[in-house]
Order: C-alpha cells, then structure tokens, then sequence
C-alpha cells in the first residue's frame, strides 16, 4: 500500500504541474524510506547502478543526497563507448568495477550474435553480478512502453533462486527533469550527449536497430572489426555443425555462405527469410 501511495503521489505532482524539485524530494525520502529494509539484508546497505548514463549520474547523486549507506557498482560490458569508460575513471574514480569473466566477443563465439528476442548479453554482463538485497536503478518509464508496464518504484525479482528488490526513485521524472537536475547540480556527464545521442549503451546493441551501423560501427571502426571477427570464429565453429533435430546450425552454412553474409543479416535488423535456411515456405 505504501509502495503505491509514492506512485500515485509522484503521478499527481505531474498533473498539477509542480516543479522538478518536489520531484527530488520524493526521491531522496523513497531513498531514506527503504534504507532500513537495504541493510537487513545487506551491511553494505543499496547498490547503486551505474553505467555513466545520464540517469545513473542522477540517482548516484540523489542517493548521495539522501546520506543512505550504498556503493556504486559499473557492470563492465567490454562494449561500452571509450567516452563513456574515460568520463567513468575520470569523474567516478569511487565507482566500483564488475569485470566479466569473458568479453563480449569472446561470448559471441559461443552464444551467437545477440538480437531483439535473445539478448543474452544483457543477462550475463549487465545483471550476472546481482547481488542479493537492494537495488537503486535509473529505470524511467517515459523510456518505453515495455519499462511503464513492468516497472513499479519497488520491484521485486526472483531468478535462479536469488531474491532482489529494485529501487526506481526516478521512474516517473522525464528527460527534461533529469537534465534540469543534470545542470541544477552540475554535474558532469558523458561528453557524447553534447554529438546529439539521447541514450547511450553498448556499441551495436541490436535494440539500436538498423542505424547501428552509421551511429556505433562507422563512429567506432574497431568495434566493426571486432564483430567480424567474432562472426568468423562463430562461422568456423557453427559451419559444420548440427542441432539436435539434425539440421544444420543456422549460425553456419544452413543460412549464410560466409560470415560477412551472416553479419550484413544482423545489421539489416530483418527477420531470416525460411528459403534461405531451407525452411519450408508457406
């Protein structure tokens, strides 16, 4: 009851048009409010999320504000922009580091490339370093459909036996509050903003879509060599290959002659055609 009485509070101040800095003030005393339940069930109190993104600079510094006990944990991904790692070391030396077991490449030649409906990189470089107990995430929903739906400022998830609650102290600001905050504060964020990027994630995340290639792989050519890379070592594996059902891996020769093929297939953001995989067609 206490979790939607926020909610509903938050939503009326939007209504009645009152200023972003009530906004802060809910967040900082949701922050207090759940402090207590964070160290129950860890000393170390909240983990703060934080990717060098613009909403994680926020509540980094709304849970500063709120004086909670908390430590700031970067998941590293391998595939983040060089700005964003550089401004990370340089502005956030306190941020503590995840460091994978494999980089993302690495995973691509054994998992395959990561698309819309299979985006295991997501699980096993963002979130394969939860920790049980609380999170305090920069979850907006103005940000999709899909975060509105399924996101509560409280959120409680359960997988693979381990427990974890997230807090979403700005779910409900907009992106116009989060840079008024952003410069009411002045605090420093990711010089990529200022090249006209409203969001920043890893370097060809298929949640892109097919401007990837002029955005991410022409900005950054390394990572386009990387990615080829990655596809001729999953090619080569994949090439001769067969499934439990008999069938060639589609990875392999089952669709694509060559690994460009099959990457020029990735970037195109398209469904594969059931002829070229030698799929029955309807």
């Amino acid at each position: 009851m206490l979790v939607s009485n926020l909610e509903v509070q938050v939503v009326l101040f939007y209504e009645t048009g009152d200023p972003v800095n009530e906004l802060i003030e809910i967040a900082i005393d949701t922050i207090r409010l759940w402090e207590p339940s964070a160290l129950e069930q860890n000393h170390a109190g909240f983990t703060v999320a934080f990717s060098g993104g613009k909403d994680s600079c926020v509540i980094k510094r709304l849970t500063q504000l709120a004086g909670v006990k908390h430590q700031c944990v970067y998941n590293v991904t391998t595939i983040d922009p060089p700005e964003l790692v550089h401004f990370i070391r340089q502005h956030h030396p306190d941020v503590r580091w995840n460091h994978p077991k494999r980089t993302f490449f690495t995973a691509i030649a054994a998992r395959g490339l990561p698309t819309r409906q299979f985006r295991w990189c997501c699980e096993e470089f963002k979130e394969s370093n939860r920790e049980p107990g609380w999170s305090i995430l920069g979850v907006r929903a103005d940000e999709s459909e899909r975060r509105a739906a399924r996101w509560k400022i409280v959120t409680r998830f359960e997988k693979h036996g381990l427990t974890t609650m997230s807090l979403a102290p700005i779910l409900y600001w907009t992106e116009d509050d989060v840079w008024q905050f952003i410069h009411d504060e002045k605090l420093p964020y990711c010089s990529l903003y200022d090249e006209g990027r409203d969001r920043i994630g890893c370097i060809g995340c298929p949640m892109g879509g097919t401007d990837r290639r002029k955005s991410d792989l022409a900005r950054w050519p390394r990572y386009d060599r990387l990615y080829r890379r990655a596809c001729a070592e999953l090619w080569e594996r994949k090439a001769g290959t067969m499934t439990r059902q008999g069938d060639k891996e589609w990875f392999g020769s089952r669709c694509f002659t060559t690994s460009d093929e099959m990457f020029e297939w990735w970037l195109s953001d398209e469904s594969l055609p059931p002829a070229l995989c030698g799929m029955p067609v309807d």
